[in-house]
Parts: structure tokens; C-alpha cells; sequence
């Protein structure tokens, strides 16, 4: 199916800015189980070694996922074409696996350089991106899509709900941000990423994401539920 809408994914709210919640986790967090979040530092993927599980259930569970990127994530290792280049994940438009790919980025700056090459048809200006902070991973995620400001056709995305165009998905550390370079993206984003789109399909209210910071007072919570500016 194909459209020419345009299409504007906002931001997220913090969650943090309007309730007390149980901070996510850092890089010095156990191991969590990617399918129920458990703690799960024994058992992990035999090929790839990039995501824990609590049991042979939740891996047989995961395995249909999994298996998309596993061997790819291990064939990754011997083909990165340089130092300044870091992993990332493509949603093609027009192929439901989504793939590793590189892009490279300047000494200190968290911005892609070749990020268009996979944009073909997209003006850059057109080229939007949305971040979120799933509570079980130590990294921010960031989403780059097709806005269509313009009214181009675009096709619904093979492997993503409710997207058109292709998608890129990097990783930011928590601290250092767009500051510098992304981290290399792991077999692991694949969960929280589909999961994010097939909330925003199914629901059209407030979305919030998670960040360690200072909360707002419960009076702006209030407001805030009251629909308050």
C-alpha cells in the first residue's frame, strides 16, 4: 500500500518528568532476559553472544527474531570499513528482514555523514528522526524516516507497522549523546524498535519514554492530565 500523506512521528514525552518510576538500566546493569526482562547472565545466544535469556523458553520464543540478525551481526565483525564507522540497522522499504549497514561520522559529532545515501529519494530537510529510551537497554535509540513533507508516494514499510519509506535505527551512549559518535547497534534493538512502531499504530495518545532526570512537581502532573498547557 502506498501513499503521498506526510507523516510526523513528534517526540515522546519523559516519562520521568510526570511519575516516579524504577530507573532503567546502565551498562554496569545485570544481563536482562529479552523477551520477560528477567535478570539472565547464564544463558545467552551460542552463535552470536549479543542477548541474554532467562530460559530456553523465552530463547525459543525470541528465535524467530532473532535469527534474522544473528548471523549477520556475527558476519559484521570482519566487515566494518573503517575506525569511524559504527552499526547500524535498515528497515527497507521494500523487504521485511531488516539488515546491518555502516555509516560514518565525523571526529566529534554524533551526526552521520552518508546518512542520505540510504534516503535516496528523500530530501534531506525531509529526513526526521525520533528518539526513545527503552527501560532494559543502557542506550538511547534513534529512528530516522521519511516525513514526506513534500508529498512523494511512498510505500508502507515491509517490516515495520505503520511506517512508509525506509527506516534507520542507530544507538546513542546516555551521556555522551549526539556528541559523539553512535554505538554499534546489536540484534537486540530489534524487540523494543518493532515494538515502539506497533504501539504507535494501535494508539494515538500520549506516548512517553524513559530518562534519568528530575521529575516535575505534582502540580504540572496534574495540569498535564487535565490537558493544561
Amino acid at each position: 500500500m502506498s501513499s503521498t500523506a506526510p507523516q510526523d512521528f513528534g517526540q515522546p514525552f519523559v516519562l520521568e518528568d510526570y511519575i516516579p518510576i524504577q530507573q532503567p538500566v546502565t551498562t554496569t546493569s545485570p544481563a536482562l532476559c529479552a523477551v520477560c526482562h528477567k535478570p539472565a547472565s547464564h544463558q545467552r545466544c551460542s552463535k552470536c553472544k549479543s542477548i541474554n535469556y532467562c530460559s530456553n523458553t523465552c530463547q525459543t520464543t525470541d528465535w524467530p527474531a532473532h535469527k534474522i540478525l544473528c548471523a549477520p551481526f556475527l558476519r559484521s565483525h570482519v566487515t566494518r570499513p573503517g575506525p569511524t564507522f559504527r552499526r547500524a540497522l535498515l528497515f527497507p522499504e521494500h523487504n521485511a528482514k531488516p539488515k546491518f549497514i555502516w555509516l560514518e561520522y565525523g571526529t566529534n559529532d554524533g551526526r552521520p555523514l552518508d546518512m542520505p545515501a540510504y534516503f535516496p529519494s528523500t530530501p534531506p530537510q525531509e529526513i526526521k528522526t525520533i528518539a526513545f529510551h527503552n527501560r532494559f537497554l543502557p542506550y538511547w535509540i534513534q529512528v530516522s524516516y521519511d516525513s514526506n513533507a513534500s508529498s512523494r508516494v511512498l510505500q508502507d514499510n515491509a517490516g515495520l507497522q505503520d511506517v512508509r519509506g525506509g527506516v534507520v535505527v542507530l544507538a546513542y551512549d546516555l551521556d555522551v549523546g549526539l556528541s559523539g559518535p553512535a554505538l554499534d547497534v546489536g540484534p537486540g534493538v530489534l524487540g523494543p524498535v518493532r515494538e515502539y512502531f506497533a504501539l504507535r499504530r494501535g494508539y494515538r495518545g500520549p506516548v512517553f519514554v524513559e530518562q534519568p532526570q528530575e521529575r516535575y512537581e505534582e502540580g504540572v502532573w496534574r495540569e498535564f492530565m487535565k490537558g493544561g498547557g
